[in-house]
């Protein structure tokens, strides 16, 4: 002891004196706050560990007191202490680090940290060791491999939370004298890392919550996940301050978009789907931060029943109250809104022909925030066995009305007085070949080749999708005027217009309908343009965001719907009205000599308010013509059609898609997928022909929600915008009491 109390005893702090590393704490406690520092900090690892530390340090403080030291060792260390030995803490953390530890623990005489420019670690510590003690002039308490070149410099080793590997080594170094490493765990800081940075933080539910909902849209298509999923989101923040919500939400609502938008990195170009895909999903990840954030400060001060009801029902508003605001703040992203998830269950979704798809939506949120308040009130009450039940009885009994209601709806279809016979024509033509002008003329022939095979004498109404044909020059104009005039049929095709202004050259995204005479008899400019697909905004101003797109021009959008009329009886007889005579007596459905065909193009089959206003009161069917083929086999062709069923459902017409790449299928009125071009293995990417025959009613009549358009989603923002007005007016006048 007497030769001990002659020698300083220098402690290592990271792994050593506490079970976990400085470094690592801060990462987590500053990721926790912040996830997007991930970028800065890879940014400051670039300039070397010393000035991550020391930047680390000064973002975040970890209180000393919260750290899990090796008790029995900090025993030892105070004997050593009070015997009169001078004890160093010597670390490679930064000094903002370990100054605070050497003061909780308040035996060190003195402290040698990391300093931004220096890493004090290793060979860098020896150095400074022996400059102040001399070779063999100190003892030296360390724990892993970065601690041999110390060792071997100091007169004995000290060796702490350690591997049998690392205390045999030491032993090579130098003499070993007390050991410390009955209990060690190889993982202890991983451990600590991942409970404070997953755990502690609510990420680990978030990110469960985040997967689970994507997995209830396609391809998993479990739509049950859906009902449970915003309860998991909530659980994750529950018992946290705003700002924790606010990061839990936007955690929950990133792994959401990353799972769900993977199909964007299929895009055939270079660095464009990697930094789309991150950049759109970090973007919609607000929303679910700022739906946690809604629920948080939504909370009754006196959580009674009826107050829990209106809660649950304020809070469903606010998600449908978002989803309604991201379908047109920067020009509208309706992708995937929560109700679409349910796309299969075709007697609940019935609802939205009185509210779009926004009720469906708010059903499933509403359900599920019902489920959480009776975990709640599990926890709270265990001995009260049934208290669970009083929270779910409304919107359940809801539920099941509108499931009632929706069977109802199906089984009363109006009568069909005809049907018209549509092949819609599946290139799947990939990407590349599209972009490829050598391929045009092969391609071309191709789709001639597989529609005539496809034809019979029965088809009225043929359909091109969105890309199939190349530029129409006038070699291409003839030929299709040829095909319809030798077939005669009917034909919608997708391709550029253009409209030659005195200053300016506008380019369209356009459908136009062919009659069996090879007239073009009428045009559609696509109205809803994919950003960074068909248009960078603001390139007047920022010419260089091109630089980040796939593409090199910029189209004009149209300015309005367009209804194609398609004649189905003779041209002499096509302006009368035919009345069925039954019993000598006229019945109500008449044979219309004109059927009426609206196109949307692309994804504008997920816009409700561009499905309603291409559902004319006339309009017999809608018509998507799209190119999904820019994401190869992916999971987005069936986001996309789930999303275009509701268009059907909530104006009350058949909708029949036409799509290069799946998925090419007829949706009936109360959105059933009654067909769908797919091979024998079910797959919808193949290449081929589908022929419908799609029910035309003798009385065409409109929904309530056709009629009266997002009355619901409005109702929704309105109540959203009422409790944010309530929560500022309260917070102020709590300002002003303190």
């Amino acid at each position: 002891m007497a030769d001990n109390q002659n020698v300083p005893l220098v402690v290592d702090l990271d792994g050593t004196l506490i079970r976990t590393d400085m470094m690592w704490e801060s990462f987590s406690r500053l990721l926790r706050r912040n996830p997007l520092a991930l970028f800065q900090i890879l940014f400051w690892w670039t300039r070397g560990r010393a000035h991550l530390k020391q930047k680390l340090a000064e973002r975040v403080q970890v209180d000393p007191a919260t750290l899990p030291y090796h008790q029995r060792f900090l025993t030892w260390l105070h004997e050593e202490k009070r015997a009169g030995r001078k004890i160093i803490l010597a670390t490679a953390s930064d000094i903002k680090m370990a100054q605070p530890v050497a003061d909780h623990i308040g035996l060190f005489d003195e402290v040698l940290a990391s300093d931004g420019q220096t890493n004090l670690r290793s060979e860098n510590k020896l150095r400074v060791l022996i400059h102040k003690y001399g070779e063999r002039g100190f003892d030296y308490a360390g724990n892993s491999t970065a601690d041999y070149a110390v060792w071997r410099g100091a007169r004995q080793a000290v060796v702490v939370n350690a591997s049998r590997r690392v205390l045999r080594e030491a032993a090579n170094c130098t003499q070993v004298g007390p050991t410390f490493c009955e209990d060690f765990s190889a993982l202890a800081v991983a451990k600590s890392v991942i409970k404070e940075l997953f755990w502690n933080s609510g990420y680990f539910v978030a990110i469960i919550a985040g997967l689970l909902l994507a997995g209830a849209f396609p391809n998993f298509s479990i739509a049950g996940f859906a009902w449970v999923a915003p309860a998991l989101m909530l659980f994750a923040a529950y018992n946290k301050n705003t700002a924790d919500s606010l990061r839990v939400g936007y955690i929950a609502g990133l792994t959401f978009w990353l799972a769900s938008l993977v199909w964007l990195l299929q895009i055939p170009v270079t660095g464009f789907p990697i930094l789309g895909w991150i950049s759109l999903a970090a973007y919609l990840a607000l929303y679910g931060a700022a739906w946690v954030w809604l629920a948080s400060i939504f909370q009754p001060k006196n959580p009674n029943w009826i107050a829990r009801t209106f809660w649950t029902l304020a809070v469903a508003a606010a998600w449908v109250a978002l989803e309604f605001l991201r379908g047109w703040l920067f020009s509208g992203f309706p992708w995937i809104f929560i109700g679409i998830s349910q796309f299969k269950l075709v007697p609940l979704i019935q609802i939205a022909a009185v509210t779009g798809v926004y009720g469906v939506s708010f059903l499933i949120v509403w359900f599920s925030l019902a489920l959480f308040s009776a975990a709640q009130m599990v926890l709270r009450h265990p001995a009260r066995r049934f208290a669970w039940q009083s929270e779910i009885v409304v919107p359940l009994t809801v539920i099941v009305f509108c499931y009632v209601g929706g069977f109802y709806r199906i089984s009363h279809d109006d009568p069909a007085q005809k049907y018209l016979r549509v092949t819609a024509i599946q290139p799947s033509v990939p990407q590349t070949l599209i972009w490829s002008a050598s391929e045009d003329s092969r391609r071309f022939a191709e789709l001639l080749d597989l529609s005539q095979r496809a034809l019979t004498n029965q088809t009225e109404l043929l359909l091109w999708p969105e890309s199939a044909v190349p530029s129409v020059d006038e070699a291409v104009y003839k030929a299709i005027n040829q095909f319809v005039r030798s077939n005669r049929v009917w034909l919608i095709l997708n391709a550029d217009d253009v409209a030659l202004l005195p200053h300016a050259t506008n380019y369209f995204n356009s459908a136009f309908l062919v009659g069996p005479d090879g007239r073009w008899r009428q045009t559609y400019h696509k109205r809803q343009l994919v950003i960074f697909g068909e248009y960078v905004p603001l390139a007047t101003w920022l010419p260089f965001l091109k630089w980040f797109t796939p593409i090199t021009g910029g189209w004009t959008a149209g300015d309005q719907a367009a209804q194609f009329e398609i004649r189905t009886v003779a041209p002499e007889v096509s302006d009368q009205v035919f009345t069925l005579v039954n019993n000598n007596e006229a019945s109500k459905p008449k044979i219309r000599p004109i059927i009426k065909a609206s196109p949307l193009i692309c994804f504008e089959d997920i816009f409700p308010r561009l499905g309603r206003d291409a559902a004319d009161d006339d309009t017999d069917i809608l018509v998507n013509l799209t190119n999904d083929g820019w994401f190869g086999e992916s999971s987005e062709q069936w986001q996309h059609a789930a999303a275009a069923v509701f268009r059907a459902v909530e104006n009350n017409r058949p909708l029949i898609r036409c799509a290069n790449n799946g998925v090419t299928c007829l949706v009936d009125s109360h959105g059933r997928i009654l067909q769908s071009l797919a091979d024998a293995s079910g797959s919808v990417h193949r290449r081929g022909a589908m022929t419908s025959e799609i029910p035309v009613a003798g009385n065409l009549t409109t929904t309530y929600y056709h009629r009266h358009g997002d009355w619901f989603a409005w109702v929704c923002v309105g109540l959203t915008a009422i409790g944010l007005l309530r929560w500022f007016r309260e917070r102020n006048a709590t300002d002003c009491t303190r």
